[in-house]
């Protein structure tokens, strides 16, 4: 595989790529009690087609400009919108790496959805990264590859933003500070610009070329940097962006069509990683009754968005804006129908699995009473098992993609991944509930 190199050369990389270096493992390790299977976290040292270390200069530094190397060219982005938005907007970014030949620099998940007093959590604890780059035949590698997670040494870059061309402003990050980085602003041309705030990859991935990155800069000014204060034109070598969930080839919103190319070249290769596929299928053996060594059957997996949805319906009373359960029903006939014309595969009315954010325990006694099973992750204490407010979402997310059939919310970006997951994984089917 041929990369780009910071003198315009190409270098060839034939090595093998460890996850976790030979000079530690990482590990995620929960707290287990009564009620679910442990599911060993252990990540170990998996190897891949290509070994991080040729992408570094050595083990993680106390500031990033002392690992990256000088024959080698990088992109990234900051996250800090919702984390189904993240994932999306990171994978926008390996995309990008590909098409412009650079080692895409994974950041790690920030908790925004779940509030500010919880720690980020690694992108290779949920996502199998060593897949990832065997299947791309391209290297993926993360910040904590870099640099110290626990350093408290500022770099001071240069990078391009979206949000300054379409709101005026650059747009902030938590992970400026967790990871570290006083970020100088420099807005992308007005000529990368699509419809709805969109922009264009292609216009994008000129900016890391010399041509385009010289056209780009005539007549900008940077804004300062957060910390320092430094103005600083967009880094040559280790290329970065504010956010890059507003990425398009052609069409705003590419990612609701199945012609999106960050989803069929990047994101239907981003599987989760092995040792979390098996604390969710604990999950799911509990919600069906089943033992250890029980075989898992074919199921369908809702995903009910209702709580911040409720907040859409205005004036409107929940229960005449939202969904009726009826709905879920239909939609539910209409999957297990679809599943046994196209395929043949029958599923069992009870083999459902419901996940949602609504608290209302009417709504759910009325689930119960359709046989469909509850993931509750208050009763089942998943936060308190693994210690982190960050699995009860990771799960749910996981579980979502893991049937043959799905039913999701239509608006919901949570809902449209797991979908688009559900169809090129498990060869399964899949449809959208609409709210009123």
């Amino acid at each position: 595989m041929l990369y780009v190199t910071s003198s315009g050369k190409t270098r060839i990389s034939t090595g093998k790529l460890s996850d976790t270096f030979a000079w530690g493992d990482q590990t995620c390790r929960p707290h287990l009690d009564n009620g679910l299977a442990q599911a060993d976290l252990t990540l170990g040292n998996r190897e891949g087609k290509f070994r991080v270390r040729d992408f570094v200069n050595g083990p993680p530094t106390d500031l990033l400009v002392e690992n990256i190397r000088n024959d080698t060219k990088y992109i990234t982005t900051f996250t800090d919108a919702g984390w189904t938005n993240d994932v999306m907007t990171v994978v926008n970014m390996i995309y990008l790496g590909l098409i412009t030949g650079r080692v895409a620099v994974v950041p790690p998940f920030s908790p925004s959805h779940i509030g500010y007093g919880t720690g980020d959590f690694p992108f290779g604890d949920f996502f199998d990264v060593p897949r990832l780059r065997s299947t791309l035949e391209h290297p993926v590698i993360e910040w904590r590859d870099l640099k110290n997670e626990t350093s408290t040494k500022h770099d001071v870059i240069g990078c391009w933003s979206l949000f300054a061309t379409t709101e005026g402003r650059p747009r902030g990050s938590r992970l400026h500070n967790t990871l570290g980085m006083d970020v100088s602003h420099t807005k992308v041309p007005d000529n990368t610009m699509l419809l709805n705030q969109h922009v264009s990859f292609w216009g994008l991935a000129k900016l890391g070329f010399p041509q385009g990155r010289q056209e780009a800069l005539q007549g900008t000014t940077p804004f300062p940097s957060y910390r320092y204060k430094k103005s600083m034109t967009p880094d040559e070598t280790f290329m970065c962006f504010d956010m890059l969930y507003y990425v398009s080839a052609f069409n705003p919103f590419e990612w609701e069509t199945d012609y999106s190319p960050a989803w069929r070249f990047v994101g239907r290769h981003l599987h989760f990683h092995p040792n979390m596929i098996k604390l969710a299928e604990t999950y799911i053996r509990k919600a069906f009754g089943l033992f250890e060594v029980e075989p898992i059957p074919k199921f369908i997996s809702i995903h009910a968005r209702r709580g911040d949805f409720g907040g859409y319906c205005g004036n409107s009373p929940k229960e005449h804006c939202l969904p009726p359960l009826l709905a879920w029903t239909n939609a539910v006939n209409d999957v297990r129908a679809r599943l046994k014309a196209k395929y043949g595969v029958s599923i069992s009315p009870q083999h459902v699995i419901v996940l949602s954010d609504e608290s209302d325990d009417a709504w759910w006694a009325e689930v119960e009473k359709l046989g469909w099973k509850r993931i509750d992750h208050a009763r089942d204490r998943t936060t308190e098992r693994y210690r982190s407010l960050w699995y009860p979402s990771l799960i749910d997310a996981m579980l979502q993609a893991m049937g043959t059939g799905f039913v999701g919310t239509h608006g919901s970006t949570m809902s449209l991944v797991a979908l688009r997951r559900t169809v090129d994984w498990n060869n399964g089917v899949g449809v959208m509930v609409r709210y009123s």
